[in-house]
């Protein structure tokens, strides 16, 4: 499987910036999903938490244009099909979640993440890559890859970008 991690992708004052936009804002809402992925995922009641900036064509946040302009400016994403944010609570027990694909059609991801933790993303062929603070994995979606929550922080929390 052919995927790139850019370490610090970001710089710090960009980096700053959306952490006290997604992590540090108490009127930063966050949206309860039952199932972490397509499959029906729910033993023991794991669940996660998303802030959905833009699918459908439309942005879905008050957030998006301040958010996606320090990604998108930089090159790397284009086509945009869908930005989110996810949000993987502590739960107490560390849960790899089951494979799945992000659209059933050939596209792209890249994730980033906004803490450093024990979570990672599984790839296709089970490389892992560990959830490092200012770390962008790019790696083709449409492929099976698979998530984490964490044990060692209080959540683990990424910014996951599909597009052409």
């Amino acid at each position: 499987m052919s995927y790139k991690i850019i370490d610090n992708y970001l710089s710090k004052d960009e980096l700053d910036r959306i952490k006290n936009i997604v992590l540090n804002n108490n009127s930063f809402s966050w949206y309860y999903i039952k199932n972490i992925t397509h499959t029906n995922f729910n033993f023991f009641n794991y669940f996660y938490l998303i802030h959905n900036l833009y699918e459908n064509n439309l942005p879905n946040s008050p957030y998006y244009d301040e958010l996606a302009g320090i990604f998108l400016d930089k090159g790397h994403i284009n086509s945009l099909l869908r930005m989110k944010i996810n949000l993987y609570p502590n739960q107490g027990n560390f849960v790899e979640h089951p494979s799945h694909t992000d659209y059933d059609f050939e596209h792209k991801a890249a994730l980033f993440s906004l803490n450093t933790c024990d979570g990672y993303t599984k790839l296709e062929d089970g490389t892992k890559i560990d959830s490092v603070e200012n770390r962008m994995l790019f790696f083709d979606a449409s492929k099976p890859h698979c998530s984490t929550n964490t044990t060692n922080a209080d959540r683990r929390v990424n910014i996951n970008f599909n597009y052409f």
